[in-house]
């Protein structure tokens, strides 16, 4: 287990903070890894079914399809290493497991963009039987994406996934609502459109074990701002936020609740590429139990990844998510992997 001192700072897994994303705007969302800022126009998700043209509820091809569990939901999480290498990433999620004493069917991993993948550590989840949530950040600027700039480096990184073997869930950059990482995104048009490059590539490469996951963040629809980044229900497997609960008074469902009346309308398997929840330490256990319940009460919901880090947002404030210091908090995470809407089932299980 990654010891309270030994944890590096981060934000959004090392890949969001101020150095790494540019001058632009900083947050001011009342969340800790999330971005924030003006209301966007809102995008209905049915009418977003398709610059491409196809209708709602269009599912994920190939062998990535396999990964949307029939019943149940994935839970996992992004643990923190206390050295950012692929050795470092295995011997976290390792401990994290051994401490909690059950294993976790998801791991979140992430790269920047200039970061080859799937790495070691990549290679060793899948191999180990997880399934692995992989994403792309970093803040390459989309203009450049699509006038193919970096085509070079997106196709190796499919041929790569490619050999790989294994399907995976891959999002590329993460919380691309955020008003401090637009500089680089150049707004809701031009996301899609780099979106839609990357995915291009991907299918001439012949990278078919990818399950694209759109992932901006909870509270960006809230705001109205996340839905206009949508690339539509023919471009996505999965539907995805990042959410985070102000306080434990605030319950996952209450913070999780605009994005998942959205969500219901894309037809699409649901997962929340991060949660965590601020303050009071000591009613962690009683938080998680509350927002381990939501998959129980909203079907759509197929995976959970908790945000196991400590580190400090945009604006510098510190944010502590990290269940290494808090036993009861731990067992309760144990608890969970061991309730029966947490073991997915699959067609081929059945």
């Amino acid at each position: 287990m990654v010891s309270a001192a030994g944890a590096l700072i981060v934000l959004a897994a090392g890949f969001t903070t101020a150095s790494l994303t540019g001058n632009g705007p900083l947050s001011s969302d009342p969340i800790a890894p999330s971005g924030s800022g003006s209301p966007a126009s809102s995008h209905s998700p049915s009418g977003a079914a398709g610059h491409g043209g196809k209708s709602p509820g269009a599912g994920a091809q190939g062998p990535a399809a396999r990964l949307i569990p029939t019943s149940g939901a994935y839970l996992g999480a992004y643990v923190q290493p206390a050295s950012y290498t692929p050795a470092g990433e295995i011997a976290a999620v390792r401990s994290f497991q051994q401490t909690i004493g059950a294993p976790m069917t998801l791991v979140h991993t992430y790269h920047p963009w200039d970061n080859p993948f799937p790495d070691q550590a990549d290679r060793y989840f899948v191999r180990s039987g997880k399934v692995l949530l992989l994403t792309w950040g970093g803040a390459a600027d989309t203009k450049k994406i699509v006038a193919g700039a970096y085509d070079a480096r997106i196709r190796a990184r499919a041929e790569a996934v490619k050999r790989l073997g294994w399907p995976i869930l891959l999002e590329f950059r993460h919380e691309m609502d955020r008003p401090n990482l637009q500089w680089a995104i150049h707004g809701p048009r031009n996301f899609i459109a780099a979106w839609d490059h990357i995915r291009a590539i991907f299918a001439q490469v012949g990278a078919l074990n990818v399950g694209w996951v759109w992932c901006p963040t909870g509270w960006g629809f809230r705001d109205g701002r996340a839905q206009a980044f949508y690339p539509g229900n023919d471009e996505v497997d999965w539907v995805c936020a990042d959410i985070y609960s102000v306080s434990t008074t605030q319950t996952l469902q209450d913070a999780a609740t605009p994005f998942l009346n959205w969500a219901r309308h894309t037809d699409k398997p649901v997962l929340i590429g991060e949660f965590a929840v601020s303050g009071r330490p000591w009613a962690w256990p009683r938080w998680l139990l509350a927002a381990g319940e939501l998959v129980q009460v909203d079907p759509q919901i197929k995976g959970m990844a908790y945000f196991d880090a400590n580190g400090t947002d945009s604006q510098g404030r510190p944010f502590r998510y990290w269940l290494g210091g808090n036993p009861p908090a731990l067992r309760t995470f144990g608890q969970l992997l061991s309730w029966p809407s947490f073991s997915p089932i699959h067609k081929s299980s059945q």
